[in-house]
């Protein structure tokens, strides 16, 4: 029985090794690009988002309620790259906030490769003080 269990290890082992350039010859942009700031106050937030070389017209923002999705598509250069550290392919980055957004007051600014998102908190989700009547 420990030999059957060994020689199963090691075969899973040879073949693990085998793999290795495959595995890592490409890295998983998708789970950390684009790089994300949120800042957040009483009743606002803003989004700050690392974008370099995208346009505008790349960038597509949705808000609905607590959610805000940020999708942009990143063109790979022309000609064929000797080093390539900045990922090219359509991205998503879902970024959950504290409150509802009002999503009639979201404003988007792309300036030198930051996205900025202000959003400011819906007015039904804001807290309201109650007046108490004495009798």
């Amino acid at each position: 029985m420990f030999w059957n269990d060994w020689y199963g290890w090691q075969r899973n082992l040879w073949d693990d090794l085998a793999n290795l350039d495959t595995r890592f010859a490409r890295p998983n942009y998708r789970r950390s690009y684009p790089g994300v700031q949120l800042y957040t106050q009483e009743n606002d937030a803003t989004i700050r988002a690392e974008v370099p070389g995208l346009e505008a017209d790349d960038l597509s923002i949705e808000v609905q309620d607590d959610l805000v999705t940020i999708q942009m598509e990143k063109k790979a250069a022309e000609g064929e790259a000797l080093r390539q550290e900045r990922p090219a392919g359509k991205f998503e980055k879902l970024v959950r906030l504290p409150f509802r957004a009002n999503q009639e007051s979201v404003r988007a600014e792309l300036k030198n490769g930051i996205l900025t998102i202000h959003l400011e908190r819906a007015a039904e989700d804001r807290p309201r003080k109650i007046a108490v009547a004495a009798s």
